[in-house]
């Protein structure tokens, strides 16, 4: 029987909360935190770390911001972040506490989105922070939304804006991602599992004014019922080409996870949603494998080029390839996303990466100023399996010479429990 997706951990407030959160729970003996390379971001538990740098903000152009989710006192909320250095070192800036997230009810999914051009009411620079709140610790009673705020101060205070969607009792609505699309319209793309044809799909809904959503439509789904799309990530390219990435879970026989791409001219018509798109592999064989998130950063050509996260790294026919943990990708030519794919060490490094709710689990990544390098912050066990699990960050090169060393290649399947 199919395993069910990495993410499925997290809908349940209590046990994912004791993971993300400052509570330590003990599942098995200690081991050394597998961090090799990567300071602390912040102490108290987080997941699902987003960054952006402000880049239609006036005066506070070019400070660096990141988003997590957290739990304290029963209550899932988010924390935000802020760097002006670069990203070399990070200090508390907010916090979102949306009441649908006390009470044990959660908050999880998050996302963090810079306005590059004015919507409805909303001019260009102001922030956009929206997550999955009400995860529910029961998913027969469950009842998720997307909740989203905003910021008209650089990220300092935020009030609520609007619910995106609201799923019915039981499904749940997932990691949302937001674009604008050429007609100007704020859109939204999420995962949901409330289709009875599909144990998940992606959707898109756009929006005026960031307050009344329409036009619901499919973006990604597949015929066969346990394969389930989802984790969208958008960006846009100089030349005006949106590009997607995703993963898609329990199509490839051999690898639970992999990841795929697409592109639109406009930012809302991504093409037919059964055609599943791009799949990415490396230059060398490497099978990058869930929770993707893309980054554009300048490059040697006039679309620059695109730097990929994701959670872990196989061998293109089966096995841990030996970059597993410690490696990102970029494409110095966007125009062709089938190739060109190349592995550099990932600024962060963990050791031990075999499927996790925590390690290296939804990372985020981002050019340095100058774009010569990445900043990246991904998530671990901080002392031991089932204790908190924390954000570490760390910047690298990009086009640095030489490699570092690989970690030991484990020969086992790289399908976690799901």
């Amino acid at each position: 029987m199919l395993l069910r997706k990495l993410r499925a951990a997290f809908l349940v407030p209590l046990s994912v909360l004791s993971l993300v959160g400052s509570q330590h729970v003990a599942t098995g003996d200690a081991v050394p935190s597998d961090v090799d390379r990567g300071e602390l971001l912040r102490v108290g538990g987080s997941s699902y770390p987003r960054l952006v740098r402000l880049q239609h903000s006036g005066e506070a152009n070019g400070r660096v911001l990141v988003s997590m989710t957290t739990y304290a006192d029963q209550t899932g909320f988010a924390v935000v972040y802020e760097s002006r250095d670069d990203g070399a070192t990070f200090q508390p800036l907010a916090e979102i506490r949306d009441p649908e997230g006390a009470n044990e009810k959660g908050m999880c999914c998050s996302t963090l989105y810079e306005l590059p051009q004015r919507v409805g009411d909303m001019p260009a620079g102001t922030l956009l922070w929206a997550g999955t709140a009400g995860v529910g610790d029961d998913a027969e009673v469950r009842r998720s939304s997307i909740r989203l705020w905003r910021s008209n101060d650089h990220g300092r205070t935020w009030e609520f804006l609007s619910t995106i969607v609201r799923a019915p009792q039981g499904p749940g609505v997932w990691e949302p991602e937001f674009t604008v699309s050429e007609q100007g319209d704020l859109v939204v793309f999420y995962s949901d599992d409330g289709d009875p044809e599909h144990d998940q799909k992606l959707v898109q809904v756009r929006s005026r004014d960031g307050r009344t959503w329409t036009d619901l439509r499919d973006t990604v789904k597949n015929d066969e019922f346990t394969v389930r799309p989802g984790m969208a990530g958008v960006r846009t390219l100089p030349d005006g080409t949106y590009v997607m990435v995703y993963e898609v879970c329990n199509y490839d026989p051999v690898h639970i996870c992999t990841i795929w791409m697409r592109t639109s001219q406009d930012g809302w018509d991504f093409g037919d949603p059964y055609d599943l798109g791009t799949e990415i592999l490396s230059e060398t064989g490497g099978q990058p494998l869930g929770t993707p998130t893309i980054a554009w950063a300048p490059g040697p050509g006039p679309n620059g080029r695109l730097l990929l996260a994701y959670q872990m790294l196989a061998n293109d026919n089966g096995g841990w390839a030996p970059g597993n943990g410690r490696t990102l990708m970029v494409n110095d030519d966007p125009s062709d996303l089938a190739h060109g794919w190349r592995e550099i060490p990932a600024p962060v490094q963990i050791s031990y990466n075999q499927g996790s709710v925590c390690r290296n689990f939804s990372p985020t990544l981002l050019p340095t100023r100058d774009g010569k390098s990445v900043i990246h912050v991904t998530t671990d066990f901080e002392k031991y399996i089932g204790g908190p699990c924390e954000a570490y960050h760390a910047t690298g090169p990009i086009d640095g010479a030489g490699t570092s060393a690989p970690p030991e290649v484990h020969p086992v399947d790289p399908r976690p429990g799901r």
